[in-house]
């Protein structure tokens, strides 16, 4: 009886070390998919955010579906002196060409979001062309407006979304502060957010489409004031001139 615990024992023993081997294996393939991501040669021709010893910080605002918020967003911002970076989608151009002139008068800059806010890796390399080229095409014609960055929809990117961009001239710009705003999780939730991850070089996301980013703004900006942030439009961030000088 002994004896049968004893290879009863050793089995166990064989058969832990046969999955903790397996496990070991799955978690090096994962880890090495991640660390291809974090490091890969694409993921550095993006930028989150910029390495600077200057308390400087962007604020930059996906514009995709409505209206509703946008002029108190503006508002918000003119009364503050502040200029933004917003990414807009080539539809809501079309469908509010007001608001697009408004945010170009009042010194703000547009950025590039594609025309649709499609899944682009799931598009063919032409279609990826075209949904980036009709907002350019879109803002030139309208407003003699040349953007310079690009932000992809959903944050998602691969080589071939990348390259196009930089063939067609355009910095890919994301985000290094996600504020969940869009998803209305409470405006104290979206200012704490902001508040706990700021940093030097910082770019943060927010929406026109939600009631508690546009409500917790104010908040934000005197946060940030009060810590002694210059709050700069991405290009300056960048230490860029956007190549428009039309005066709306």
């Amino acid at each position: 009886m002994m004896f049968y615990n004893f290879r009863l024992t050793s089995r166990n023993i064989k058969m832990a070390a046969v999955i903790i081997i397996v496990l070991a294996l799955l978690w090096f393939a994962l880890s090495y998919q991640i660390l291809q991501g974090v490091f890969s040669p694409t993921k550095d021709r993006v930028i989150y955010r910029i390495d600077t010893d200057k308390n400087v910080i962007s604020l930059t605002f996906d514009v995709v579906w409505t209206d509703e918020y946008t002029g108190d967003l503006l508002k918000t911002l003119e009364r503050y002196d502040i200029k933004s970076t917003f990414f807009v989608t080539g539809k809501w151009m079309e469908k509010y060409p007001e608001l697009t002139e408004e945010i170009l008068k009042q010194g703000h800059e547009i950025g590039n979001h594609t025309y649709s806010h499609a899944h682009l890796k799931e598009l063919e390399e032409e279609k990826i062309r075209d949904e980036i080229i009709k907002v350019d095409t879109y803002l030139s014609e309208k407003f003699d407006y040349h953007p310079k960055f690009f932000r992809p929809p959903f944050g998602e990117y691969d080589e071939r979304v990348i390259d196009i961009a930089e063939e067609l001239g355009y910095f890919t710009v994301l985000w290094s502060i996600e504020t969940g705003d869009w998803l209305n999780p409470g405006v104290d939730k979206v200012i704490d957010r902001v508040v706990k991850r700021t940093h030097r070089g910082g770019i943060i996301l927010l929406h026109n489409c939600s009631p508690q980013g546009v409500k917790a703004l104010p908040v934000i900006i005197h946060a940030l004031k009060m810590r002694n942030y210059k709050i700069v439009p991405v290009s300056e961030l960048l230490g860029l001139t956007q190549s428009n000088n039309n005066e709306l």
